[in-house]
């Protein structure tokens, strides 16, 4: 089997990994992708006629249970960018404002129009705060929803000072904004966080050092992308385990 594969290591070491709702590390895919593979997943469900919104929708959702199952309501910012990872955000935003949670969204910058990232945005009825570091230090729980594992430049300039001010408890949606999902390293700046949550499959980054370390616990979650995206995406990489361990034979 060609490709790479990627060991999990121990909870007591770099925290649990587990599926949205199951218990530590069970059945978890062993199929890595990377953000390259991820967006060519997305893009192949969506020419299977799913669309874009709903699988926003879909991860919004977790993000918000993900939120209500590990913290308390508290005052929640979201902070947003202005890409599908901002647009998740916004999902998450209007259905913890939903269950009564104290929650408002700081938008790094405004999706662009047309995109389902303006859709949800246009979604979210409640608050809208300036995206500075005084916001971000005032919050009781953050929700990172700036950039993606796909980010391809150094988080810097207001960004970099936002995530820098965060003072509470961080729930990253994908990868903590700035780390490499395909390296696992970081790009200018990255915060802690203590949940990750990210979507369909792992990424490398999620395993590989620093990003092991920053993503905290991670929940993989199921959005409705069908694995059968897997044969056009053609993974290269897995985690490591039994499953794809080779027993020696007894002749």
């Amino acid at each position: 089997m060609g490709g790479h594969r990627y060991d999990l290591g121990g909870k007591s070491a770099w925290g649990a990994v587990r599926f949205a709702g199951g218990s530590a590390r069970a059945a978890l895919p062993v199929e890595l992708l990377t953000p390259a593979e991820m967006a060519r997943a997305d893009a192949a469900a969506i020419a299977g006629g799913i669309p874009g919104i709903l699988l926003m929708e879909a991860a919004g959702r977790a993000v918000a249970r993900a939120a209500m199952h590990r913290f308390r309501p508290c005052r929640t910012v979201i902070l947003a960018g202005p890409g599908n990872n901002g647009g998740d955000g916004y999902v998450a935003a209007r259905l913890l404002e939903q269950a009564g949670w104290p929650v408002a969204v700081a938008a790094l910058a405004p999706p662009r129009p047309g995109s389902d990232a303006a859709l949800a945005a246009a979604r979210w009825p409640g608050p809208t705060l300036p995206f500075t570091p005084e916001e971000a230090a005032r919050a009781a729980l953050v929700v990172d929803a700036v950039f993606g594992a796909g980010l391809a430049r150094p988080v810097e300039g207001r960004a970099a000072e936002v995530l820098q001010a965060v003072r509470a408890p961080v729930l990253a949606v994908d990868v903590p904004s700035g780390l490499d999902g395909e390296t696992g390293q970081v790009r200018g700046f990255a915060p802690q966080a203590a949940l990750t949550l990210t979507f369909f499959r792992l990424k490398p980054g999620h395993l590989l050092l620093p990003g092991r370390t920053l993503c905290g616990e991670v929940v993989l979650a199921d959005i409705g992308l069908p694995a059968s995206v897997l044969a056009e995406v053609r993974p290269r990489a897995w985690r490591n385990g039994p499953g794809l361990w080779r027993l020696p034979r007894l002749d």
